[in-house]
């Protein structure tokens, strides 16, 4: 909505610009970001384990069915506190057990380490579930939509980053750039670009994909790549649920307190995942 999108303008007046700020900076304003997310006050079992060396985090009991996740930060930030209570709505509403993978992160760890990571992590949560889907946002969406060719049921992707040749301008705002995705592309695969592991966008089959489900938002320099991605899936005969949120900000989904549309998104996500891990 318009007023949420004022809003947003308004509490990051006065920000430092994102292209300035030093990788620790980045890193510490998306855990500043944290203060725009309301409280999930349903209780959630949570516990912290390792999958075949790389941290995760489970959300919900034990089941059948899980959701392997990876959080988004264009390669360079975020973490399992920037995404824990999104994490958690998500399992609480869905009753499905949710697995935030703690990929290593660039520019120290480049490509193909958070790949490699989700590997890892999704070969643990294939012994640890008999149906496992997988999601993400953002650079999360990427290491996702890069994965989920490798015999996923289902694939749940925020506005991901899939095509690292992309440069869709958007309005002036506080919000990501095009300048602010290529920063994350650079440090993680500069010399990768068109690889499907890196690109999912340039994936040479789109029939490997499993049934997907994208949201996309209005003000994102992803949303051409995005809506492509969709085009090309259902050109392949994928099935694909498609929910855009007008007066939107990529990011949206983590900011509860701001964008009423970002619960909604988490309710309607939540419902398509309790039906695809259905028994």
């Amino acid at each position: 909505m318009p007023g949420d999108l004022d809003r947003y303008i308004a509490l990051c007046a006065g920000a430092k610009p994102r292209g300035e700020m030093t990788i620790a900076e980045t890193r510490a304003a998306m855990r500043a970001a944290m203060r725009h997310q309301l409280p999930y006050d349903e209780p959630v079992a949570v516990t912290d384990a390792v999958a075949h060396g790389v941290p995760v985090r489970l959300y919900g009991e034990p089941s059948g069915g899980a959701l392997l996740y990876f959080h988004g930060g264009r390669f360079i930030s975020g973490d399992l506190e920037t995404h824990d209570l999104f994490c958690r709505e998500l399992a609480g509403r869905s009753g499905c057990r949710v697995c935030a993978v703690d990929y290593r992160l660039a520019p120290e760890h480049p490509y193909p380490a958070a790949y490699e990571d989700g590997l890892a992590a999704a070969d643990w949560m294939w012994s640890e579930a008999d149906r496992v889907a997988i999601g993400g946002d953002s650079a999360g969406g990427a290491l996702a939509a890069a994965l989920a060719a490798t015999g996923f049921r289902w694939q749940m992707l925020f506005y991901p980053m899939l095509d690292a040749t992309s440069n869709q301008a958007v309005p002036d705002g506080p919000w990501p750039t095009a300048a602010d995705m290529q920063r994350g592309w650079q440090a993680y695969a500069p010399e990768y670009e068109t690889r499907p592991d890196v690109s999912p966008l340039f994936a040479t089959d789109y029939q490997r994909f499993p049934p997907t489900f994208l949201v996309t938002a209005e003000v994102d320099p992803l949303r051409e790549e995005n809506l492509r991605f969709v085009e090309w899936l259902r050109a392949a005969g994928v099935a694909v649920e498609h929910h855009d949120y007008p007066g939107t900000v990529h990011g949206f989904a983590l900011m509860t307190g701001v964008f009423a549309a970002a619960r909604e998104a988490i309710r309607t996500a939540a419902g398509a995942l309790r039906f695809a891990l259905a028994g």
